[in-house]
């Protein structure tokens, strides 16, 4: 029963979501090139945003990214569980685990699914914050699959903002989102505590110098 009814508020949630959707202007600057030939030629990818913009990704991903197969790192709880559905309403393959539940089995199977071919998609401050922290989890897997890291920015003119930890965001009919890829970049394959701690920060930093609405 409780499986029914997660799996019917996903459909729900997707149906809303799309419905939303359309009225939205969504604009994708591409500084990565991965939109190029509609991305299928270009090896995998570490797609790191916060938190709080990823309500925006499955319409992202179905509308321009149906041709890269990819898998989002969602948490094992309830709301992790409607999420998790919806997302695979639009395509994308949702991987369960956190920081405090099946964290470190999550990421060795986005390592195995980067290694066949798979974007990962990860939330570095989620699933339970501080917003906007950057946790070890993308830079563990850049470093351990070789695929680079691709800060994506995702800003709103108009939204609701949910009072929860992350303040997360829902465009609002007709608001405009942009989405920027940046430029993706490697994570060096040998990091100690402190250089893993640097590397951490740095993507943070970069990923502050995008967000403008806090």
């Amino acid at each position: 029963m409780v499986f029914r009814t997660s799996s019917l508020l996903s459909t729900a949630v997707a149906a809303c979501l799309r419905l939303l959707a359309r009225t939205w202007r969504l604009r994708v600057t591409d500084r990565a090139g991965i939109l190029v030939k509609g991305g299928a030629t270009l090896p995998p990818v570490v797609w790191v945003l916060w938190h709080n913009r990823l309500l925006v990704i499955p319409v992202l991903y179905e509308r321009f990214f149906r041709s890269r197969p990819g898998a989002v790192l969602i948490s094992q709880s309830r709301d992790g569980g409607i999420l998790a559905g919806c997302i695979e309403r639009f395509g994308g393959r949702p991987v369960r685990g956190s920081s405090s539940r099946g964290g470190a089995a999550a990421l060795r199977l986005l390592q195995r699914m980067i290694e066949e071919g798979c974007d990962a998609y990860i939330t570095p401050d989620g699933p339970k914050g501080p917003r906007y922290s950057s946790s070890a989890g993308a830079v563990w897997l850049a470093q351990n699959s070789g695929a680079p890291v691709m800060p994506v920015s995702v800003e709103v003119s108009h939204c609701w903002r949910l009072g929860r930890w992350d303040g997360f965001l829902i465009p609002k009919p007709f608001a405009r989102v942009d989405v920027t890829l940046q430029e993706p970049y490697h994570v060096p394959q040998i990091l100690n505590n402190e250089s893993l701690q640097a590397e951490q920060e740095h993507l943070r930093e970069l990923m502050m110098s995008q967000t403008t609405r806090h």
